[in-house]
């Protein structure tokens, strides 16, 4: 029996040893083994300053894998943690950390260099843009637009004042859609009214001939009226000189071509001045009627009706005048040609009945009109 417990101690002395031995390997193992937490915390702040940089808006594929990486450094950390202590493995971890902060550097690095020249070419672009705007208010504001085109110059300079708020704030992303949703609508603006303003210009050879005729026309001392629409002038010409000139304001619908009763246009040809009213026969101070419709008008009007363009309750209308009341500064009339009172009085002064009045597009090309500008 004594022989038997000197064994049985021996025994629990060898596995107690073997125990401590484990233990100590264990403990050196683990001791050796190399935690993955400074490099997740430092992986982690890599992205906060990235995001912070706002690479999420201005790098945002290199910022997208940094996180991807540092969750997947999160997804196998957990995993490791559910093992035995001594079998834990935290390489993938580190490396997925590690690669995650170089990505996180790149995203931060690349969003200050894209930003820093967004910004300079959101800049750049707003000159642009205002240049534009600008060309829109210098040919094409006082012309007779269309609604749509209207709202989409109104449109444009909506956005482009959003835009730059939104550049002073520091929101270079939003500012870029901001303006090229200016840039859309102006572009849109300016190419719908420079066509209406070349389609109308198709017509200059015609008013040139018809401008040099009634000059012509006033060399033998003879009074003459040329009026120029777009440049909004009445002419009194004699001896082939323009010897006056009344700022005008014609119908809302000006550029169309004079068709039918009620489409507010302001006729183009040469008519006469009918007959003279002065105060009680006329509500706008003084009137001087023209013969419209003249012939060729007539001719056009029944040609539209024949080919359909114009309905059969068509009228051609009448009672174009050159009347007062104007002053406005903008085109109100039904029409006719609308001067200020005292400028009415003293073309009555002037001219009467049996004068010529020749009516154009205008008098001048449109490289003139536009000043050499491209649109």
């Amino acid at each position: 029996m004594g022989l038997g417990k000197k064994r049985i101690k021996w025994l629990i002395i060898v596995l107690l040893s073997i125990v401590f031995i484990a233990i100590t390997v264990c403990v050196i193992i683990v001791s050796q083994r190399v935690l993955p937490t400074d490099d997740l915390r430092l992986a982690r702040e890599a992205v906060s300053e990235a995001k912070d940089a706002e690479a999420n808006v201005y790098a945002t594929k290199i910022y997208n894998e940094s996180v991807q990486m540092y969750d997947s450094a999160m997804v196998n950390w957990s995993k490791e943690n559910s093992r035995f202590i001594v079998f834990r493995d935290y390489s993938r971890v580190i490396s997925f950390a590690k690669r995650s902060k170089k990505k996180a550097e790149e995203a931060e690095e690349e969003s200050i260099k894209q930003s820093d020249s967004l910004s300079k070419n959101v800049e750049a672009a707003f000159v642009s843009l205002a240049k534009k705007i600008d060309l829109y208010n210098k040919l094409f504001k006082n012309l007779p637009l269309p609604k749509s085109v209207f709202d989409a110059h109104n449109k444009s300079r909506m956005f482009l004042s959003e835009s730059k708020i939104a550049h002073e704030k520091g929101k270079l992303k939003e500012a870029e859609i901001l303006f090229k949703k200016a840039d859309i609508y102006i572009n849109h603006a300016n190419s719908a009214a420079g066509k209406m303003l070349r389609d109308y210009f198709n017509d200059f050879a015609k008013w040139k001939n018809l401008a040099n005729d009634a000059i012509s026309a006033s060399r033998d001392g003879n009074k003459v009226i040329l009026v120029d629409k777009v440049a909004h002038i009445l002419y009194v010409y004699q001896s082939g000189k323009a010897i006056r000139s009344f700022d005008a304001e014609f119908g809302p619908n000006w550029m169309a071509h004079k068709e039918r009763n009620g489409d507010r246009a302001t006729p183009e040809g040469t008519y006469h001045v009918a007959s003279e009213k002065t105060h009680g026969r006329t509500i706008y101070h003084k009137a001087l009627l023209l013969d419209y419709p003249n012939a060729e008008d007539r001719r056009m009007f029944a040609l539209k009706k024949k080919n359909g363009s114009l309905s059969r309750s068509a009228g051609i209308g009448n009672l174009i005048e050159i009347h007062g009341n104007g002053g406005k500064g903008f085109d109100w009339t039904i029409g006719c040609i609308g001067l200020q009172d005292r400028d009415i009085d003293d073309l009555c002064r002037l001219v009467g009945p049996g004068t010529r009045v020749t009516i154009v597009g205008s008098i001048e090309p449109l490289s003139v009109i536009t000043n050499g500008v491209d649109f």
